[in-house]
């Protein structure tokens, strides 16, 4: 089943609408196959179960209801700021029930249970702004093993998944009023509203590709199992894809709405005592962010062009009131400390030869630059340059280039120990420029206007390093118990001038 799914992936032509933007199409968005905790939790257990009873008689046992059966699940706090990537967008129940008999006493239970559990709040009455930065939809997969009474059922007439009537002598017995198993679970899960999405499909597993520990003991064959052609079951998983794209356009639509909605609500206040722009900064970021996460980068790219325009701002009128331990400080205290140390090593050994950084000064991981946001407690210079390195690194994106292909391969590499390989072959080019193009060749426009803007920014950096570390004296030594180094530090700020023109 994950090797199926696996091979279908990454999702393409995706195409999200949304009432205040225009139609954006994604070529390829690049999807994780993850276990719950719970269902990891439980195919461990499982796992220990089956070795165990393998050594003591040597045929496995597993019920259905040990396979079924949903264990509880811990709420966790949500941060108070939380990204779009960080969460799932689409859950899935994979259910095995083999006949009506277990699917009436207990699998019917077992899965209301479960979507009442994960009810999102897209469709929770107690709905709240926190909980739909983390929308997420579900849906329900019947997994038919084959020799079982559920492979004898026909689809049904209603389900409309193989786009062919079934032509057995089962779909007669089967049409004179009999439910099957999927249009039970469509009766009992699917909500009857004509814009509702459908929740659910089911697949049939060939015997080959099943487990034999998982096959059901021999028993004498009431009916003829159905067998379905190739076609017929590519059919099926295309259905299956589908549901998936239209169900995770859906959650990203709400979570995209909710965070346009607390953007506009927080830059209303901005005249406002008390207004943050480093608040309005992560929520605007974490809309950019969403955006990258399913190939809408020059959409992203947008969102920081807008915030670095905003924080220019943000900085002339700081500088405009002369606030004293402002939103965003004059001065970074680590390179003061960097600097201090290099201008120590220049005076006790007469060498000029050393630098500030290292062979890649600009980086968005440089340091844990978030949650300096969060906390009022980043500077000027850090602020500017993670805004460019993160416009850096999407202009890259966009402009295919080889940098921006190895990184998203890393990223995309299949986690350790994992059963099956879980990313395609192609996954490495998600979000760059496509079309006619080939998954090599690069965008010139794009790694142009990062030339343009590298060249513009490198001088800028220049004048924001120099008053940063100026600053950085002034302030520091008022604060000695911050730090005890920088209160012996032997140095004038003409010395920290200097240091920076050599």
């Amino acid at each position: 089943m994950q090797e199926d799914l696996a091979a279908r992936l990454p999702l393409r032509n995706l195409h999200w609408k949304a009432p205040t933007r225009p139609l954006r199409s994604i070529d390829s968005l690049h999807v994780d196959l993850v276990p719950s905790k719970e269902s990891a939790q439980l195919a461990e257990a499982a796992s220990a179960a089956l070795a165990s009873s393998q050594g003591a008689t040597g045929t496995p046992t597993r019920t259905t209801e040990e396979i079924l059966r949903p264990p509880t699940k811990e709420k966790q706090r949500l941060h108070q700021i939380p990204g779009l990537r960080q969460t799932p967008y689409l859950k899935v129940y994979l259910l095995r029930c083999d006949d009506s008999d277990t699917y009436k006493s207990t699998a019917r239970k077992q899965v209301r249970d479960w979507v009442k559990e994960h009810t999102p709040p897209s469709q929770s009455s107690s709905s709240s702004a926190q909980e739909n930065h983390d929308a997420y939809e579900w849906m329900i997969i019947h997994v038919v093993i084959p020799e079982t009474p559920a492979a004898s059922q026909p689809r049904g007439s209603s389900s409309g998944t193989t786009g062919d009537k079934e032509k057995s002598a089962a779909t007669s017995r089967w049409a004179r009023g009999t439910t099957t198993l999927l249009e039970k679970l469509r009766a009992d899960f699917n909500i009857s509203t004509k814009t509702a999405p459908d929740r659910v499909t089911q697949i049939r597993l060939p015997k080959e590709r099943v487990p034999q520990h998982l096959m059901p003991a021999p028993a004498p064959a009431s009916s003829p199992a159905i067998a379905e052609s190739p076609q017929e079951q590519e059919r099926a998983w295309a259905d299956v894809i589908a549901k998936w794209k239209t169900l995770i356009l859906l959650s990203f639509d709400l979570r995209v709405s909710q965070y346009e909605e607390d953007i506009r609500k927080n830059e209303s206040q901005r005249s406002f005592p008390g207004w943050n722009f480093n608040t309005f900064f992560m929520l605007k970021e974490g809309l950019a962010r969403g955006f990258e996460s399913v190939g809408l980068v020059e959409d992203a790219l947008l969102g920081y062009d807008e915030l670095s325009v905003g924080l220019d701002t943000v900085i002339r009128d700081q500088a405009k009131d002369d606030t004293q331990g402002g939103i965003i400080l004059s001065y970074s205290e680590d390179l003061f400390e960097k600097a201090s140390h290099v201008l120590e090593q220049v005076q006790e050994e007469g060498n000029a030869a050393h630098n500030l950084h290292d062979d890649k000064p600009i980086g968005a991981h440089k340091k844990d630059y978030r949650d300096l946001i969060l906390n009022n407690n980043i500077s000027v210079f850090d602020f500017r340059s993670y805004v460019f390195a993160r416009q850096m690194y999407l202009l890259l994106r966009l402009g295919n280039s080889q940098s921006a292909r190895s990184d998203l391969a890393a990223k995309l590499q299949p986690r350790p120990n994992a059963s099956v390989s879980q990313r395609s072959m192609d996954d490495s080019s998600i979000g760059m420029k496509s079309g006619d193009q080939t998954n090599m060749s690069e965008d010139l426009y794009s790694l142009s206007e990062l030339c343009s803007r590298s060249l513009n920014f490198i001088t800028f950096a220049a004048r924001l390093l120099r008053d940063d570390l100026i600053n950085g004296y002034a302030f520091l030594p008022r604060y000695g118990s911050r730090s005890a180094n920088l209160s012996q530090t032997k140095v004038s700020r003409c010395d920290v001038s200097r240091c920076f023109d050599r």
